[in-house]
């Protein structure tokens, strides 16, 4: 591998054939080059494969997610998101980071975010900014908002909820003092 400028390097490997013409062509489909998916798939697999087996992650479609939680009642969903917010967030950030700081954390609640849909992140002054459409429904989104919530509370982080609705949370998160 060799480094130009920092940034990136140049990994020359051997894939089976086969494998490559599937890359290729889901390359060409989504209109990019090979290069880029191929550093999609290694940014896929060191933000989010890479533990998902340990922490337990399953793959299950937005689709049966929403028949789930149509038929939960807030009682139900406000429990299930202190359980999770409290533990699953915490378990990824101390498998990617050594310490528990703010902007890693906000990076960590990002990449766990993008399970479920489009996430926009930004942030300034020390606030961030997420915003996260999942296009499941209303009970998904205060599944969402406990989760968060219990997380913000555990860390003493200042969370703001701007939006929820049936396709989308959004929200502002500040430490403390922000």
């Amino acid at each position: 591998m060799n480094s130009k400028n920092g940034k990136s390097v140049n990994l020359s490997c051997r894939i089976e054939k086969a494998i490559y013409d599937e890359l290729l062509a889901d390359a060409q489909k989504k209109g990019i080059s090979l290069n880029s998916l191929m550093s999609s798939i290694a940014k896929h697999h060191i933000t989010w494969k890479r533990y998902a087996d340990e922490i337990g992650f399953v793959p299950i479609t937005k689709r049966m997610i929403g028949k789930i939680f149509k038929n939960l009642d807030e009682k139900t969903i406000k429990k299930i998101g202190d359980d999770l917010g409290g533990t699953v967030p915490r378990e990824l950030l101390f498998l990617t980071y050594d310490k528990m700081e703010f902007e890693n954390f906000m990076q960590i609640l990002e990449i766990n975010a993008l399970r479920f849909g489009i996430v926009k992140h930004t942030h300034e002054n020390g606030t961030h900014v997420l915003n996260i459409r999942h296009g499941i429904n209303d009970n998904f989104s205060k599944f969402l908002e406990y989760a968060h919530q219990k997380m913000a509370n555990d860390l003493e982080f200042k969370l703001d909820i701007t939006n929820s609705d049936k396709n989308m949370i959004c929200m502002n998160i500040a430490k403390p003092n922000s």
